[in-house]
Formats: structure tokens, sequence, C-alpha cells
């Protein structure tokens, strides 16, 4: 039995080949790319809903507890809100009750007003979410 042996053997990758590869990936990067960033706005806009949430029921937890806003504005509450908190009134039984939602920035504080609106008949602000 005559073997021939196979003297020249390349081995590596044809340059078609690595042009295939190149392409394969450029079109899943070309995919994943806009869901990637749908998925951190969608994150965000949930976060700004549940942050929204807290705020409304920080809110409602500080009139219930005898608080009173000296604003009607739902900007100036939830500044007060997150940066100093409210205390319950001194005739109510939460006498120096202290209401607050720690760690919102700026941004995220815009952003969760966005979701509340002021009730004027209880004088508090409510979560409306819009969709």
């Amino acid at each position: 039995m005559k073997t021939n042996l196979v003297k020249n053997v390349k081995a590596g990758f044809s340059l078609v080949e690595m042009l295939v590869v190149i392409a394969v990936i450029g079109i899943i990067a070309a995919i994943a790319v806009p869901t990637i960033g749908n998925i951190t706005s969608q994150a965000n806009a949930s976060k700004a809903k549940r942050n929204a949430q807290s705020l409304a029921s920080v809110c409602a937890s500080a009139v219930a507890a005898g608080a009173t806003f000296e604003s009607t504005s739902v900007a100036d509450i939830v500044d007060d809100l997150v940066d100093s908190g409210v205390f319950g009134s001194a005739d109510s039984g939460f006498d120096t009750t202290l209401f607050k939602v720690p760690n919102i920035s700026e941004t995220e504080k815009a952003a969760a007003a966005e979701h509340l609106s002021y009730d004027t008949y209880a004088k508090m602000i409510i979560y409306a979410p819009s969709s």
C-alpha cells in the first residue's frame, strides 16, 4: 500500500473565512446594540416610577401624621421630601417623626416628579403614572 504525504499543509484561516466571520459579528452587533439601549431606557423609566411611588407613599404617610406642605408645587414638595424630610406637626400623635426618601439624585427627582401630581383637596402629592 502506497501512502502519499502531503507536504504543503496550510494551517489557519483564509482571508475569505475571516471576512465572513467579521461580517457575521457585525450583523449580530448591529442587532444587539439598539436592544441594549432600549433595555437601559426601560430600566430608567421603571426606576423613576418606583421613586415616584415611594415619594407619594411618604407624602401620604406624612399627611396622615399631620404634616402640612407650604407649597403646592410637586417639584418643591419632592425637594422637601428628598432633601430634608418632613416632620409631623406638634398636634399630631407623630410629633417630630421624620419622613424621608434617601438616595435619590437630582436627575431621579426630576424623573420621578413627572409621575406625580398635586391633589388640592387632600393637599398632598399623589402617584399619577404617565404611560
